[in-house]
């Protein structure tokens, strides 16, 4: 009968034992519930029954004991049926189990031993007081918790609260009960089971012992008759008083049950009280949320209006444009008209001219005659030399026509090499970034000895990084661990490539100290990309426009580290530093060439927490290509697309596009609403992080291309010029050779970027950058897409 699944719950009086089975519902949640019960018989027919069985045969009758035991059952059967409807009512399947027994604590004690009982909560303290850190306070709990079968759990409960417990091997919660204790049976903790007091248990206990002395005293010689009045006497007594705590025992059966009910109604009633309580307060939040969107709906709606506004303004400045534009055309074609009627005029005025000149030969032909032959031929004869005359005239102007040429020629070569020099010029005097050599003293100068407040972070191999300012410059100095893979020679030999390598995407090395292995970077003041994706320091979430942008600039970058046969090899959000603008500034590139990148990987591959940036390919071959930079690119621009961790983000995208292509719980709401274009994208990045790296897309190719169409929304987050009074355009919309507005800029291998056909005339006669001097590692172009699309856009906005 002992089912693991069933609770066992002794019971005796009826609010503790009523608070006990209410700790077992809330705490326990049994599915099924068993209410155990040690019956005691009434201690006036044990006491007869102890003196003499045929005294209390004469005593009794045989039908009054058969009366008294069984008005004590029926207050058993009443108590029980109480708490198995209270265990119905709390949707909990119920029975009973009862014993009759003198010894409750021992009958309990036979119950567990006879039904293999496994799980038990008893009560703990015979009064009702609680305290933390009680111990068994009732006699009859430490002598369950002594003599139970070691496989019974028993949870023992004072007011709803756990006192202590103990597990099936026989050991318990707590410490161990106070030295010198045992389970003794008394009359008091009997009573106390039915409710009883303890004058009423006086009161019996002095009546037995009064029947005991009248039996005895009869022993000792005293008449038959007197011995029996007195016994009829005691009878009547025992009988009134039996009367009496019968029909007090009842009132106080009925006076506990009402009190029962009563607790129960009020705690139905605080459960509906709390039921309503919550309901109301979950109608008042979604009462605040539908305030906050609608508030949040009204200030979309201005920042709408507003846009609409600036959109009316420049469609009102474009239809007046048109409409110039449209005049102009008008007037031009009505000129063009004019000249065309004029040369038809010209054209047929001279064609009557020609036919008049022929007219007058013909007639003066026709009126010569044979005699004035010679004067005829003398005639012609001035024709012909006015023909030659005529031919020599043209050879003069043709002449003149090339000498002309010539000289403009000339005249164009020497602008050219005239505007080459101004651009050496300005470039060694002003635009060329020199190459400082930090002192040691000057780099414990400005961080005050390497001081912790000037420490920002700590990179791979034992690097670390401060912030400072360093000649009036705020910078961020890169000292080498000693865990670094580079000798003295190995480092400046990287610092020499690194001055050699500038592109606008780029971190400007500014100087290095060779003597501390450092290097001296700019100061990039809007954190990493990593940051912004995280959150961190309470940043605002990037727009789609800024993301993508990112993504843009990234692209171009590695696109420019790969044509000069370059990897990165180390590509991650937290070495992507933004600028005010948000564009990206790559970072953290100068150890990672491409003939190198495999003696430095050991460390990546064998650690226990591998770097989820890492092209798995490369972790598994060590072959280095341009297909290293891919993976983590694909990566990075899913967590652009997502805002999530690099955990399983491609695998959710993948099944994000197979169930219908509906990204939207995928997307990054709080990126603003994202274009159509954003699928195309999704897929090429998943192809991105394709494990065979065969399968991977092409930068220039695919992914630029497909960037390229989200373009015009990118423009404006792209460059951010600095507008002026007097229009000028800025600085870097300018080509550095021709100085004017670039229509299609291009970035040289000296990271610079030039009007494509002036860099292309350079390129035919030099081998050295325009603006460096400094021999080109190699002669590739790349677009400047995003410059193109701010200027693009600074020219319609003029």
């Amino acid at each position: 009968m002992g089912s693991e699944d069933t609770i066992y719950v002794a019971v005796g009086g009826v609010e503790e034992s009523e608070l006990t089975l209410l700790w077992v519902l809330h705490n326990l949640k049994p599915r099924k519930v068993c209410i155990l019960h040690v019956h005691q018989p009434s201690k006036m027919i044990s006491s007869m029954y102890g003196v003499d069985g045929n005294l209390a045969e004469i005593i009794f009758d045989q039908q009054q004991i058969r009366g008294l035991e069984e008005v004590g059952k029926e207050m058993m059967n009443r108590i029980l049926d109480e708490y198995l409807l209270f265990c119905s009512q709390a949707g909990v399947s119920a029975i009973r189990l009862h014993i009759q027994m003198d010894d409750v604590a021992k009958g309990i004690v036979e119950l567990i031993r006879r039904h293999n009982i496994k799980k038990l909560v008893m009560g703990a303290a015979a009064d009702e007081h609680f305290s933390e850190g009680m111990w068994l306070m009732s006699e009859k709990a430490q002598y369950v918790n002594e003599n139970a079968t070691f496989s019974c759990q028993i949870w023992f409960i004072c007011r709803e609260h756990l006192v202590h417990t103990r597990f099936e091997t026989g050991q318990s919660s707590n410490a161990p009960s106070p030295s010198g204790s045992s389970y003794l049976t008394s009359s008091t903790e009997a009573a106390g089971i039915f409710g009883s007091t303890v004058s009423e248990e006086r009161e019996e206990s002095e009546c037995e012992i009064e029947l005991y002395d009248v039996l005895h005293s009869g022993e000792e010689g005293s008449s038959n008759d007197q011995l029996f009045d007195r016994l009829e006497q005691a009878l009547k007594e025992a009988e009134s008083s039996n009367q009496k705590a019968f029909e007090e025992s009842d009132r106080r059966v009925k006076a506990e049950m009402n009190a029962t009910r009563a607790m129960r109604q009020a705690k139905m009633l605080e459960r509906l009280y709390n039921e309503c309580k919550r309901e109301n307060e979950t109608a008042l939040a979604k009462q605040n949320e539908s305030l906050e969107n609608i508030k949040r709906l009204r200030e979309e709606l201005s920042v709408s209006r507003e846009q609409n506004s600036i959109l009316e303004s420049q469609v009102a400045n474009s239809e007046r444009r048109m409409k110039q534009l449209e005049d102009e055309l008008s007037s031009a074609l009505e000129q063009l008209q004019v000249s065309l009627k004029e040369r038809d005029e010209l054209q047929i005025e001279l064609e009557n001219s020609h036919k008049v000149i022929e007219e007058l030969l013909r007639k003066q032909a026709e009126e010569t005659s044979s005699t004035h032959m010679d004067q005829f031929n003398l005639d012609q004869l001035s024709v012909s030399e006015i023909h030659d005359a005529t031919l020599d005239q043209l050879e003069i102007c043709q002449k003149e026509k090339d000498e002309l040429q010539v000289e403009l020629e000339n005249t164009r070569r020497i602008n050219k090499e005239l505007l080459r020099k101004q651009s050496e010029d300005t470039s060694n005097s002003h635009l060329q970034q020199p190459f400082i050599e930090f002192s040691l003293s000057e780099i414990e100068e400005a961080t005050e000895d390497f001081d912790q407040l000037y420490k920002i972070a700590e990179g791979a191999r034992g690097s670390v990084y401060y912030k400072c300012v360093l000649r009036h410059t705020e910078v961020v100095i890169k000292v080498l661990g000693r865990n670094s893979f580079q000798d003295s020679n190995e480092f400046l030999r990287e610092v020499d490539d690194l001055i050699k390598l500038r592109h606008p995407n780029l971190v400007n090395l500014i100087g290095a100290c060779p003597e501390k292995r450092a290097l001296v970077y700019e100061y990039v003041p809007n954190g990493s990309l990593e940051d912004h994706l995280n959150s961190r320091n309470d940043m605002p979430p990037l727009s789609w426009q800024s993301r993508m942008h990112i993504a843009t600039q990234l692209c171009s970058t590695l696109m420019f580290l790969h044509a000069g046969k370059l990897v990165h090899g180390n590509l991650k959000p937290g070495n992507i530093l933004l600028d005010d603008n948000f564009g990206c500034k790559l970072s953290d590139f100068g150890s990672c060439r491409a003939f190198s990148l495999v003696e430095n990987s050991s460390n990546m591959t064998q650690s226990s927490n591998p770097n989820p940036y890492l092209d798995p390919d490369f972790r598994n071959s060590r072959r280095v290509s341009h297909s290293l930079d891919l993976y983590p690119f694909g990566i990075i621009v899913l967590q652009l697309l997502s805002g999530r961790s690099t955990q399983g983000i491609a695998e959710s995208a993948q099944s994000e596009l197979l169930n219908g292509g509906n990204l939207s719980s995928f997307l990054d709401s709080s990126a603003g609403n994202w274009p159509h274009q954003v699928a195309q994208l999704t897929h090429l990045a998943i192809r991105c992080c394709d494990i065979n790296r065969s399968r991977r897309p092409d930068l220039a190719s695919d992914v630029l291309k497909v960037l390229e169409t989200m373009k015009p929304s990118v423009a404006s987050i792209a460059y951010a010029p600095e507008s002026n009074e007097d229009g000028e355009p800025p600085s870097y919309f300018l080509c550095p050779i021709l100085q004017a507005v670039m229509s299609d800029p291009h970035v040289a291998a000296d990271g610079y970027t030039y009007e494509a056909t002036a860099l292309q005339d350079w390129l035919a006669d030099h081998d050295t950058s325009p603006m460096t001097n400094l021999r080109l590692p190699n002669l590739n172009l790349i677009p400047n897409f995003p410059l193109r699309s701010a200027i693009q856009q600074w020219q319609e906005n003029r």
